[in-house]
This record gives C-alpha cells, structure tokens and sequence, in this order.
C-alpha cells in the first residue's frame, strides 16, 4: 500500500509517546519449597560443570551448558524475575536441559551442535566482560555441512518479561515447521532490552561470530531483521554497518530520539551525540544495501520507517534498492501480505549475491561506524556533524568527494582523485585543505576511541579500584556510588558482572587488555596517580582545572574518558560507568543515549556542574 505525501505530514506532524512498557502485575513470589527445588537443581549443575572443566576440549560446548546455569543463578538473584507462576517451571526446566547437556559431555557425544529441524540454545563468552550471553539458531532439515547457506540475523522485539530462563525455555516449544526451509536464523539474545546499543550492539556480532565459527554460512549472504524494538535496532545496526548486509528489513521501532522519546532543550553535549543513534540522520547509507522499511497503518511507529523514507527523498535519492510497506489497516504486527512482499524482495538479492559494489554513498556522524565497502573513514574534522564521502572505484583508481573528513583509507586502489586533487597510496589526510599520502597512527579521535564515555563498555573493560586514602571525603563518596551504580546497572539490565581489580595489580599489559575504569582520585587510585599529569584535564588536591574553568576538589568529582596515556590503543574512564541508568532501562529504550558527553565535573550532590565534549586532538573545546 503506498502512503501519500498527506499522511506522510500529518505524521510527521504528531509527537509520538514514548513507548515504555506499561506495568504488569506484581511478580509471582516463589515458596520456600520451589526455591529449594530450583537450587538443588542448580547445584547439582554447577557440580558437574565443576568436573568437566578442563576435560571438554571444546570449550564453547561447555559454555553451552553453563549459560543454563546462569540462567537458573540470575534468576535466584533477581527474584522480581519471576513474572508469574510458570517462571518457576521454566527455570527447572531449563536446569533439567543443562544437566541432561552436561551428561552428553560426560559421554562424550553432545547431540546438540548437530541438531537440525528445529531451534537450538548455545552461548559464547562476551570480550566485554567475560560473561555468558546465549542465542538460538534455527537450522533447516536441509542445512548440509559440506555447503555455504545463507543466515537471517533475526533481531527481537522488547518483552517485558525477557530473561535467561525465558529465553533458554523459548527454544524448546518452538515448533519444528516455523523452522525455515532454506537459511539459518540466528536469534540473538542482546542483553535483553536495549535497542541493541552499546553491548547489546557488540552481542549482535558476537553472536554472529560464534554462529560463522559452528556452522558454515554464507558471508555474502547475510540478511538482518527485526521488528519494533528489532526493527530500531535493525535500523540502527544495518545503516551504521551498510557493508555487512546482503539486505535489511526494518519493521517499526524508531529511528530518531528527540520526537520519539519527548526530549527538548538539551545541552549540546548531549544533543551533538544523539546523533551517534540516530539512524534518520543515516538514511543514505540505503543507497549501499537492499532495503525494506514497514510499518501498519494504524501503528504509530511507522513513523520510523518513514522518517527514512522521507530523508531519502528530501536528499534526492529515490531511484534505490528499497521498498516501504504499509500494513493495510494493521497495528503494531506484520501485516501477512506486506511480509509476502518483503519475502519476495529480498529473495532477488539473496539469488543472485552482487559483488562488492564500486559505487558508493556514505554517511557518518562518528568514527565508531566508519567504513563501507572499500572505504575506511579514519579521523573527521568535527564529530557529531554531518560526514559524507561519495565515489566510485574503477581500474585501480578511485574518484571521491568528501566532507568533514580528515583522514580516510582507500582499498583496491593505488591511486584517487580526491575533492579533484589527484593523489597516489593507500591513505590519506586532509592537511590545510590539501590531501596528502601518510602513513602511520592516526592521530586524535578515531574509530574505537572517539567517546563519549558510553562507548567504552562497548568493548573490554575493566573496573580498577583504589586501595589508598583520598584526598577528600564527599567526592570519594561520590565515585564509590556511582562505581556501585555500574555494579547493579550492568548486570542487572545488560546481563554481566563487571570484572574488576584493585589499582595496584593494573599495571601496563592489564591496560593493553582493556579499557581501564578508574575510581577515586589520584590520591586514592595508584593508576589515576601515575597519569594524572598526561590527561587533558589537570586534577590536584585543591582545584579540577578544566579549560579555563576551575572547581575546588573537596566538592567535586571528575568524570571523563579518554585515550588511555599506559595504553593509548584503549581507552581510560574516570569514575563513570554508563551515563544513564535505571530510570533510563526500565523506559523506552530511545532514552539509552549518552549524558555526560566526553568529561563532566560532578557538585557535591552527583548533579552536573559542568560537561563538555573533547575536541578532535583530545582537548578542551
């Protein structure tokens, strides 16, 4: 069903309300007996876990029997887990599925990895924080080892009630002739509910790591999906990393944050980096990959797809390889003829997989989404403004016009003409609006280490504590609550512990290992004294110099990242976990954006004093 220019403007026209989860009844409280049953169970797991360590020669097998045992262990500790009766008799169930997998191991014939015709659970270990994240794969009858097959990366929408147990216990009642017929699924779990932002985004590609490592797929052909909170993260994922799809299918969700999740009058060190999620601003990157964009008529989160479809069009580009659908009459779900088309649609693509292509269109807002196809985005001139790099390969040459862009990386090619400056090599930088060849590190912010503080629990990191007296009493109150409000925060709503150590055991190679996440002060912390006077920020017994501006340190605290000076491959965060939390978790999964920006000094409540971003060299702006 086509939609008109009209209903486009009224659309866009109406505020939507943020779409946070109505609350459910209180949750169910288990007897004394049914908590004894689930921990008898969970202990007779954990022992034969405990005898099979070190004998199991594939480790991810046993991975795929512990993540059960995680399972039954988070919901113990999270007892408001259990929504209702029937989560109690998931978790025996699941428990009863790790033990009769631990006996398989015992045999030595562990039947799972082979298990075709249905859903199957297995887990893998996260670099971020070492703990077990599961995912299911839906494995075709017809799945033949010996033959490539193409994957649908199938992202999920928000569930209320989503967990381990709930999760783990899915896979077992789905039944056999929902299984697809020719490709594999792979249904990632992403921390349950977030969008698939920060580590839920890292769980997107891990699980899809752990998935090409087990069975033989495809790598051109490689679609990924989703709907409502799926189809914000699909949005999101699939226009920030245009290259990694053979095609995307976006169904709801949102694709802007300000409208969406109700927010106005912003500091612009919090409204520069909604653009890092904001995946309207990166509409253009559909010029790059087949797209299909759907949303029912009488669902107010169509406006996210056609928020994309709009931008195309007010930028021109219309003759793509995309498809939006409107669900005739249907509400929040897909509508059965709407999903024939999207079916049909992407099948052209899979058929016939193209080649890399050598025409390409990209945008960019931050060096942490920086590369398509064959070309690498490495520094920009300004973060959080709009970059854009256009061009065309063709026998070895390669012909570009750029914007906002500092430094970029051009592959199969040995010469180019940039911005119409002819140039030789591989990279080059823009140096007083002249491209030059370089070689060598890029200097200032780049990809991986450009911030804000969000970003480094994207990857490994590692809380170091301090072990010394600190200077002063309340700001080393406040880094001891906010280190506890990284504690609960992360494992409770992205599903891991952590992993911590005191500052005297973080010598250089654990900064070579991680991004290092310092509490307390340089007196306290023996890492924060040791680089204290290489940070942009000049922290001393009397005064936190920021810039020009100074605030006396018995009343505040700093907060900051940066390059780390022991590591400058990593990054070092100063008294901050996330930026946002609880609050922030439990509503619409928009409002999981960044609040402190690049640094931030905190008054003696915790409220901010003052913030700011880092410029592009990593200096007070």
């Amino acid at each position: 069903m086509p939609i008109s220019k009209t209903l486009a403007t009224l659309l866009l026209a109406l505020p939507l309300a943020a779409q946070a989860p109505k609350p459910g009844p209180p949750p169910y409280v288990p007897s004394d007996a049914e908590k004894q049953q689930i921990s008898g169970k969970l202990t007779e797991l954990g022992k034969r876990i405990s005898m099979l360590r070190g004998h199991v020669k594939d480790a991810g097998l046993l991975d795929d029997v512990e993540v059960y045992y995680k399972a039954g262990q988070w919901i113990l500790r999270y007892p408001e887990e259990f929504y209702n009766r029937s989560y109690v008799n998931q978790a025996l169930a699941v428990l009863d599925k790790g033990v009769a997998r631990a006996k398989e191991l015992e045999s030595g014939a562990a039947a799972w990895p082979g298990q075709k015709g249905g859903r199957v659970a297995r887990a893998y270990r996260s670099k971020v924080d070492g703990s077990l994240q599961p995912y299911a794969v839906a494995v075709p009858g017809s799945y033949d080892r010996s033959q490539p097959m193409r994957l649908d990366l199938v992202l999920h929408g928000r569930g209320a009630t989503l967990s381990e147990v709930s999760f783990l216990a899915q896979q077992e009642t789905i039944k056999p002739e929902t299984i697809p017929a020719g490709h594999i699924e792979l249904h990632v779990f992403g921390r349950t509910n977030n969008a698939y932002r920060w580590s839920g985004e890292t769980d997107v590609f891990e699980a899809f790591e752990s998935v090409r490592s087990r069975y033989n797929i495809d790598p051109k052909r490689v679609v990924l999906r989703g709907f409502s909170m799926g189809g914000a993260g699909t949005w999101g994922v699939g226009l920030h990393y245009p290259d990694r799809w053979l095609a995307i299918e976006a169904g709801a969700g949102f694709t802007e944050t300000k409208i969406y999740a109700k927010q106005s009058n912003l500091p612009g060190y919090i409204e520069r980096p909604l653009r890092i999620y904001d995946a309207v601003d990166y509409s253009r990157n559909a010029f790059n990959v087949p797209t299909v964009g759907y949303g029912g008529e009488d669902d107010p989160q169509l406006q996210a797809s056609e928020n994309i479809r709009l931008r195309l069009e007010q930028e021109g580009l219309t003759d793509l390889r995309t498809l939006f659908l409107i669900g005739n009459k249907t509400g929040h779900k897909w509508h059965p003829d709407s999903k024939r088309q999207s079916d049909a649609f992407i099948e052209r693509y899979v058929t016939d997989p193209p080649v890399e292509p050598e025409k390409i269109s990209f945008v960019t807002y931050t060096t942490r989404y920086n590369r398509c196809h064959w070309l690498t985005i490495d520094a920009l001139e300004r973060h959080y403004e709009r970059t854009q790099a256009d061009g065309e390969r063709s026998g070895g040459r390669a012909v570009l016009t750029t914007r906002n862009i500092r430094r970029l990386t051009i592959r199969g090619a040995d010469a180019a003409d940039i911005d119409g400056q002819p140039v030789r090599g591989t990279s080059f930088e823009k140096r007083n609006g002249k491209w030059t060849a370089v070689s060598g590190p890029v200097a200032g912010k780049r990809h991986g280490l450009q911030g804000p503080i969000d970003d480094a629990f994207q990857g490994p990191f590692l809380v170091v504590k301090p072990t010394g007296a600190p200077w002063h009493e309340t700001p080393a109150r406040l880094a001891a609550e906010r280190r506890d409000r990284l504690d609960a925060d992360f494992a409770k709503w992205l599903r891991g512990d952590p992993r911590a150590i005191d500052d005297k055991d973080a010598g250089a190679a654990k900064a070579r290992e991680a991004n290092l996440v310092l509490f307390g002060d340089p007196s306290s912390n023996a890492v924060l004294a040791r680089i204290a006077g290489k940070l942009p920020v000049r922290w001393s017994k009397d005064a936190i110099q920021v810039g020009s501006k100074s605030f006396p340190s018995a009343s505040h605290l700093l907060v900051m990242i940066c390059p780390n000076p022991e590591a400058p491959n990593r990054y070092v965060v100063l008294n901050s976990g996330h930026t946002f939390g609880q609050a922030e978790f439990k509503g619409t999964n928009a409002l999981l954006f960044p609040r402190l920006g690049d640094w931030a000094v905190l008054d003696s409540s915790g409220r901010v004093a003052a913030a700011g971003l880092f410029d592009e060299t990593w200096k007070v702006e």
